[in-house]
């Protein structure tokens, strides 16, 4: 019964709305997200595009060198204009989106709710494994906390504890 009040309570949506989640994610940390859905991805990202070729890497601030983030930058750019195929295609074919924020895998037809995240609030913190990536990545990572459009997130329904839209608060047992 839970699910399909949520479902209908999603399918009530029309246009942008705020969605929150609590979580809790593959490192058991135990989390409440505040996301939009319905807001469009592909407008964030030719905003984010926009952003990046505008950006002074200088104005940044964090230990890595302007070099490296200039070298992050440039290649982010070529990526988010020139995306892989192959990835796309992959990721248009392995769900079936059902709107107002809501979409399902094709195999394994496992709902999954989507939106842009807003907040994030930490509830108890999971076990996360030492940052073994290379300077570049990091560099890479630093700008993305920038951007719009990589902001965005799913949640699937099975590990949900709970949902708040529209006044209601759906829990998950």
């Amino acid at each position: 019964m839970v699910m399909e009040d949520l479902l209908k309570k999603l399918q009530e949506i029309n246009g942008v709305s705020f969605v929150s989640v609590t979580y809790v994610n593959q490192q058991n940390e135990k989390h409440q997200t505040t996301f939009n859905i319905g807001v469009d991805y592909y407008k964030a990202k030719q905003k984010d595009i926009e952003f990046l070729e505008k950006l002074d890497t200088n104005t940044i601030k964090c230990s890595l060198p302007v070099e490296l983030l200039e070298q992050a930058r440039e290649e982010l750019i070529f990526s988010m204009k020139n995306p892989s195929k192959a990835r796309t295609d992959g990721i248009k074919n392995a769900y079936t989106n059902l709107g107002h924020g809501l979409k399902i895998h094709n195999e394994t037809q496992v709902l999954y709710v989507y939106g842009m995240k807003v907040n994030k609030t930490v509830i108890t913190e999971g076990e996360y494994k030492e940052d073994t990536r290379k300077p570049l990545t990091q560099a890479k990572d630093t700008l993305r906390s920038l951007l719009k459009s990589t902001q965005y997130r799913q949640y699937e329904l099975g590990r949900s504890l709970q949902y708040k839209l529209k006044g209601d608060t759906i829990i998950f047992e």
